[in-house]
């Protein structure tokens, strides 16, 4: 079971020993080792007795219980330790609700305190990212926006799930409905290469869900840029964009993938007669992906999005010098007794 020394901040792996008499790292060049680190901390389910309930919100193919990774090998020596964390980071997609999760690995403040816990070189190896929103917490753009500030917070790949029970009134099978405000608004971070979006509903509402498909699928989406604080000619603090003009994401011409999956008709515990008699549901996940292109967006293009500006309570990220911000940051999630969970699920 992977723990959360694999990605510890507090191990100290300077001075190590470079292991001279083992084949591991004197015989096998670095690419083979890499191949045997990706292996041997390959993710995997836990057993049945920590599945989660088939009818909780969470639960769902690739998702059927924690997901855990053996960091047995990374605790051999420091040099296991150095090369092995680098490929954990790598290969392992990281995964955060918001909301209706797993406990520890929901809600905005557990995502914020798992970065907060990574070093800045940590930080620069974790690659890949999964968020399952629910519709009152995406559609906004804020708190992506909030999540993006993060100096930590950098990943090359980042999935948006939105689940089945995450549109708005699903409880009522009201019509399927998304405002555009968050791809309007999005600004991912500098590195950010890919964004794919998972959308999910039952195979009834398909033809339903595809019209938002194909409306979302012509926004072009911001990267990078820095955010600052400055004043107005009246003196009053206002947030600054500096524009990067070296890419954005485009999903023109990428082609949308769609697979099935069969639950039980079930959900949060409960029966729900829009469901229907019968045990079991059919869902259809519809994905999308946007990727780097670089270049200057058009002006067209630019001229239908705008910039998303944060709350002045959450602009600690670009006010204040990382170390200060992170103190801060971590003392007020502490006092509100969220504790830190940095296994991969």
């Amino acid at each position: 079971m992977a723990s959360s020394s694999a990605t510890s901040s507090s191990i100290n792996v300077t001075g190590f020993d470079q292991q001279p008499g083992s084949p591991l790292f004197s015989v096998l060049p670095g690419e083979v080792r890499n191949e045997i680190f990706a292996l041997a901390l390959i993710q995997y389910d836990e057993d049945d007795a920590n599945a989660y309930p088939e009818d909780s919100y969470w639960y769902r193919p690739g998702f059927r219980g924690p997901r855990r990774s053996s960091s047995s090998l990374l605790r051999t020596c420091k040099l296991a330790y150095a090369e092995g964390q680098k490929v954990f980071l790598r290969e392992q997609e990281f995964a955060f609700w918001f909301d209706r999760g797993p406990e520890g690995r929901t809600g905005s403040d557990s995502c914020e305190r798992f970065f907060l816990g990574l070093t800045a070189e940590q930080s620069r190896d974790l690659r890949r990212l999964r968020f399952f929103t629910q519709m009152y917490w995406l559609e906004g753009g804020d708190n992506l926006a909030f999540l993006f500030s993060q100096p930590r917070f950098r990943p090359e790949s980042l999935t948006v799930t939105v689940r089945y029970s995450d549109w708005w009134h699903w409880e009522h099978d009201s019509p399927l409905r998304m405002r555009e405000d968050w791809l309007r608004g999005f600004r991912g971070p500098a590195g950010l290469r890919e964004l794919r979006v998972e959308y999910e509903t039952l195979v009834g509402k398909r033809d339903e869900m595809m019209r938002i498909v194909e409306r979302n699928k012509r926004w072009k989406l911001a990267v990078g840029g820095k955010r600052t604080v400055g004043r107005d000619e009246d003196g009053v603090e206002e947030e600054v964009m500096e524009e990067d003009e070296g890419g954005y994401l485009s999903a023109e011409g990428t082609a949308l993938e769609e697979w099935r999956w069969t639950g039980t008709s079930r959900l949060g515990g409960r029966a729900w007669e829009h469901h229907g008699e019968g045990d079991t549901v059919e869902y259809v996940v519809i994905t999308d992906t946007w990727r780097f292109v670089e270049g200057a967006m058009s002006e067209a293009d630019r001229e239908r999005r705008f910039e998303q500006r944060l709350d002045p309570a959450r602009r600690i990220y670009i006010t204040q010098d990382y170390d200060v911000a992170s103190r801060k940051r971590n003392m007020a999630l502490h006092t509100q007794a969220i504790q830190p969970d940095i296994e991969p699920l």
